[in-house]
């Protein structure tokens, strides 16, 4: 693509307003043309703040861009994606591509059959600290990583949840993994009366090396850990934002400089510039639609044995 490439979102909720328009609107190898969400008043008052246009339908925003972000809910994923490939736009749509793995498979489908980039936004593997991590980390031995809320249980059921945030934690295993016949050789789950989530724990093996993940949703505490444990050396990663090396008996602590964003640390910037270079470049994202579906397998698989053992 010759010309920067003309960018809209649709969808502007709290995902779009506290992640994806603070460095969409940053302009920097594309054209931000504006959004669309159906709630009227809401739209004209973040494309005012955002100063962006204003699009009535998602047929005119769409006839105005080359790509766009959809930031709309899980169950209306399908509908506007598939709307969009099939009128030609790359597209980039948050985790979970699809509220069903058969709509998932049929997207990664539609984005194949139309020769257009679908990319799910699983920022963890854009990462700095997380990318660091793996790189010093080749030959682990096992691996561990938590995500745990202070005080987050319900209202949603377990497999909302599930779908909704332990997903990140599937996904970012299976990169780390770098393997695709990851499987599950743990389950436990504790589901309260109401049919929430109150935590969950996972084990995996490839090969000869183990993996392990964990959620409580009522921990007192919004942790977020990553721990590799190597032949001579722990690596380990907490909150994204802070590196700890464990090495001869000492640890250094490596932090990201003062002028690096939350959103830089969380992978977020790393996961927009690299939708734009695939488009720019013509490659594959790293998350595109059929790498997203199968962690949403793995992760449906879970959700499955959990029901098997109520």
């Amino acid at each position: 693509m010759g010309n920067k490439p003309r960018v809209g979102i649709v969808g502007l909720g709290n995902i779009a307003q506290k992640a994806y328009l603070p460095l969409l609107t940053k302009e920097t190898n594309w054209e931000l043309m504006g959004a669309f969400t159906p709630n009227r008043n809401k739209r004209e008052k973040i494309c005012r703040q955002y100063r962006i246009e204003s699009f009535s339908s998602l047929k005119s925003l769409t006839s105005q861009c080359d790509a766009v972000f959809v930031h709309a809910s899980t169950e209306k994923h399908f509908e506007i994606v598939s709307y969009l490939l099939s009128e030609g736009k790359d597209v980039y749509v948050d985790k979970p591509l699809a509220a069903s793995l058969d709509e998932a498979e049929r997207l990664a489908e539609v984005s194949d059959k139309r020769g257009r980039k679908l990319m799910v936004g699983f920022n963890r593997r854009f990462s700095p600290m997380y990318r660091q991590a793996k790189e010093l980390s080749k030959n682990f031995a096992w691996l561990h990583m938590e995500k745990h809320r202070a005080d987050s249980i319900g209202p949603q059921d377990f497999s909302y949840t599930m779908l909704d945030d332990y997903l990140h934690l599937v996904d970012t295993v299976r990169w780390l993994a770098g393997f695709d016949d990851l499987s599950v050789t743990e389950y436990f789950s504790k589901i309260n009366d109401d049919g929430q989530l109150v935590f969950a724990k996972h084990s995996y093996v490839e090969k000869d090396r183990v993996f392990t993940t964990a959620m409580h949703r009522r921990a007192g505490s919004n942790l977020e850990k990553l721990e590799f444990v190597n032949e001579k050396s722990i690596i380990r990663v907490i909150n994204l934002n802070t590196l700890q090396v464990e090495k001869d008996n000492k640890v250094s602590t490596l932090i990201p400089p003062s002028w690096e964003t939350i959103l830089t640390a969380k992978g977020f910037e790393g996961a927009i510039h690299h939708f734009f270079d695939s488009i720019e470049k013509d490659t594959v994202p790293a998350t595109n639609g059929w790498e997203a579906l199968k962690s949403q397998q793995l992760l449906h698989e879970m959700i499955v044995q959990a029901s098997k053992n109520k």
